[in-house]
């Protein structure tokens, strides 16, 4: 079993030497953008075949409407945590296209 990864502080996030061996503008590599093609669909290559779904431009429109349809369902609502009036700290996790 892996080591758990310890979260970073706000003192930690501050710390400039944390990002000397970071760019934002270093290239993404090409293992990730060697997409697959099948059946005239695009997949990712980052770990082939573990997530089944297509990664182009049909899959992203699919999933925009799917997140507008859910938005419609749920009456804009677009969370169902009790939130206090102080929010500090927000998890987004898997939104987005």
């Amino acid at each position: 079993m892996a080591a758990p990864i310890a979260a970073l502080s706000n003192d930690d996030l501050e710390n400039e030497d944390l990002y000397d061996d970071v760019s934002y503008t270093t290239s993404i590599a090409s293992s990730i953008t060697d997409y697959k093609f099948e059946h005239g669909r695009r997949y990712h290559a980052y770990q082939e075949g573990r997530y089944c779904l297509p990664n182009d431009q049909a899959e992203q429109d699919r999933m925009d409407l799917q997140y507008h349809a859910l938005r419609l369902t749920f009456g804009d609502k677009i969370h169902f945590a009790p939130l206090g009036e102080k929010v500090e700290r927000v998890l987004d996790a898997g939104t987005g296209t």
